[in-house]
């Protein structure tokens, strides 16, 4: 199963740097136009997508980021414990991760199955349902929590217990 998962956080991530590749072509052809005075419709729907891209992109890449333990954390406190104490207290991290994680796809899914029920929409250039704009964000909690469980019950654990930058 972990497999399957670790496939759709890949894709996933994949789909948000091309996304990010996207936005940038869209950013430059936009200013491009501008500079030519070339003007249409089009020229607004690119920050439109732009700013929806940006969730996306942040939920699509973010579980990909906690296997690859990529995101941003501090060893800090980690490194100043005991080496026995380290993994016991990284799991903990994980878990509390998980919780959070897991609250936050209730707090979403509510959100988004509430913009489904009542047909609302976001309003910019171009209106879109609100549902989709929101739906990105239980399916990336999700499978952010299924990942940071991996270092619950897993082998490996999140931290490595060194302070400092490690690249």
């Amino acid at each position: 199963m972990m497999r399957l998962i670790d496939r759709l956080c890949d894709l996933l991530a994949v789909l948000a740097g091309t996304y990010l590749v996207g936005i940038m072509l869209g950013i430059v052809i936009s200013a491009l136009a501008r500079t030519f005075n070339i003007s249409g419709a089009w020229s607004s729907h690119i920050f439109t997508f732009a700013e929806f891209g940006l969730l996306y992109i942040v939920m699509a890449a973010s579980p990909w980021l906690v296997r690859e333990r990529g995101h941003v954390f501090i060893e800090l406190v980690t490194a100043a414990l005991p080496r026995k104490i380290q993994p016991t207290f990284s799991r903990f991290i994980s878990l509390m991760c998980v919780v959070i994680c897991f609250v936050l796809v209730w707090y979403t899914w509510g959100a988004t199955a509430k913009a489904w029920k009542f047909g609302d929409a976001e309003m910019r250039s171009l209106d879109m349902p609100k549902y989709l704009l929101l739906g990105a964000m239980p399916i990336g909690f999700g499978l952010m929590g299924l990942q940071f469980f991996r270092f619950v019950v897993g082998n490996e654990t999140l931290h490595t217990g060194e302070a400092g930058v490690h690249e």
